[in-house]
């Protein structure tokens, strides 16, 4: 499909509150994601102008029946874009014919608009499975900051305020985990902090030189450690390297020589949770819990937790890393491989539902990372368009007031969990995803009779996913009769919460979820069962 019809449906699905940008561009079947995502993003940044562009040539006055959204990705095309554009069908064409009084009238209305900031960032097609990877809050040196309290997250992003700045706020920084496979923390973080302090002293000198050899220092310098911004090293995730939102480390020579793996820091978690590395305090009393030897990543590429596992693990464990889909299985070797996890990982092109009798009774622990809706991940223009969308909802509240309409809450805030209901595709998705997860989690738990933890993870914020699938599995009496609990993942270092209704059974405030604002990260849950075996 080309480049702008795809644009155009998902720039329809982001206005509408059926997905986010980065979400919907990353579907198994979308074409081109890169170039999709970058005109999805600008169209959606000048949609506004490119709609009264439009509206001031009287386009669909002599066009009634071209299609509007994709007659706004065609016209930025013509009017900011690179003119490359080459679909030919109706609207195509009627926009090509149009382009001269097009351009005329960009001229006559961009005076009236104000475009903001660039919203996306670099897109990686081969990041995370639904990529899990902008708070630009490191440089002030204070890395508890990323763990502000949930009640003050909402006051802060969602109350009153210039749209700018809290969109700002919400900006996620560039996270990169050194690979312990390939080379130590210490050494990479000594031998960048090197680099930039030999930067910073050639930056003092060339005051003094000429500018065509600035130019060339320049150049070079995009070619080496000495690019990179100042970074910190994470609070909560060992080995992993917080740098300013935006920043592009896809050409870094340590990406690419796998030293440096593109990892969010949410997606980090299940690992550190599963091989407590992070603060666990179980149900139950134990007098010291032995290591897990052998692991099953149940929906494991393409890769990113399975070798973080491994990293975190070696030398002692080994994981089988289970993958239905062929092609999905053939990147994940390929990953495995190319991080230099292949001693510790064996990769299996089979269903997580299917495996073998010896197998289940080997495994001892279990990290299960369905898919889901991936209504979590977050972008910049993401979270614009929510705010337009709730502006226009007080807006609409306001003008009723007199009519004994109610706005949403006091303030006209709304919460994360109400974004994550904004974003759901659709509700049948959601709960069809819901029930595939319950249906995973339940084996997971009542089929590894050796297994004593499991990990469920996803990159949704979706009650129905995440605290509603938990809760309905522990129901069921089979797992309580197999003697699984919920243990309290870092329950004094970590403040957004798993969603605990009153009169739960079971709970579930033990789980975690991340937030954007609170934690500097993309939408998350983590939950984590135990048992003494």
């Amino acid at each position: 499909m080309d480049v702008y019809r795809q644009a155009s449906d998902i720039v329809l699905a982001v206005r509408e509150g059926n997905g986010t940008a980065k979400a919907l561009c990353l579907r198994k079947e979308m074409q081109k994601k890169k170039q999709t995502y970058a005109v999805v993003c600008e169209t959606l940044r000048h949609y506004d102008l490119l709609q009264d562009v439009l509206d001031q040539a009287e386009f669909f006055k002599y066009y009634p029946r071209a299609n509007k959204e994709f007659a706004i990705c065609m016209t930025y095309d013509v009017v900011l874009g690179k003119g490359l554009n080459t679909n030919r069908d109706t609207t195509a064409q009627a926009i090509q014919k149009s382009a001269p009084y097009l351009r005329e009238a960009y001229w006559h209305v961009k005076k009236h608009h104000v475009i903001p900031p660039r919203a996306h960032e670099p897109f990686a097609e081969d990041g995370n499975k639904r990529d899990k990877d902008d708070a630009d809050n490191q440089n002030n040196g204070d890395e508890n900051n990323y763990s502000r309290s949930h009640k003050d997250t909402q006051r802060r992003s969602f109350g009153d305020g210039d749209m700018a700045s809290e969109v700002a706020e919400l900006q996620i920084p560039r996270y990169a985990r050194v690979n312990t496979l390939k080379i130590d923390m210490e050494s990479l973080v000594e031998r960048l902090r090197r680099a930039a302090e030999k930067r910073s002293r050639e930056g003092n000198a060339s005051n003094e030189e000429k500018p065509q050899l600035q130019q060339q220092k320049k150049q070079h310098h995009t070619k080496g450690f000495r690019t990179l911004p100042a970074f910190t090293v994470d609070s909560v995730v060992p080995s992993l390297l917080v740098f300013p939102a935006g920043t592009d480390l896809h050409a870094h020579p340590a990406v690419r020589s796998g030293q440096l793996v593109l990892q969010d820091r949410a997606s980090c978690l299940p690992a550190c949770v599963l091989l407590d590395v992070v603060e666990v305090v179980r149900a139950f009393p134990v007098a010291t819990a032995a290591s897990l030897e052998y692991i099953v990543d149940a929906c494991a590429a393409p890769g990113n937790k399975t070798t973080h596992l491994a990293a975190l693990g070696a030398p002692n464990v080994k994981i089988m890393a289970v993958e239905r889909d062929e092609k999905r299985a053939e990147l994940l070797r390929n990953r495995v491989q190319s991080l230099g996890a292949s001693d510790y990982v064996n990769v299996v092109n089979m269903d997580f539902l299917q495996m073998s009798s010896a197998d289940r009774e080997a495994t001892e622990g279990i990290l299960l990372d369905p898919s889901c809706s991936a209504s979590g991940v977050w972008t910049r223009v993401d979270v614009s368009l929510m705010r337009q969308r709730q502006a226009r909802i007080i807006e609409a509240n306001e003008d009723n007031k007199g009519e004994g309409v109610a706005g949403s809450t006091e303030t006209g805030a709304i919460s994360p969990e109400e974004h994550g209901a904004e974003f759901a595709s659709n509700a049948d998705r959601v709960m069809g995803l819901a029930r595939l997860q319950r249906k995973l989690l339940a084996h997971a738990l009542l089929s590894f009779d050796n297994c004593r933890t499991v990990v469920y993870s996803t990159c949704s914020v979706h009650r129905e996913e995440n605290e509603c699938v938990v809760r309905q599995v522990l129901e069921d009496t089979r797992v309580q009769a197999r003697g699984w609990t919920l243990s309290n993942i870092m329950p004094t270092t970590w403040n957004t919460r798993g969603h605990k209704c009153a009169g739960d059974a079971f709970p579930l405030d033990h789980t975690i979820r991340c937030d954007p604002v609170a934690d500097a990260t993309n939408g998350f849950y983590v939950a984590r069962f135990d048992r003494t075996v």
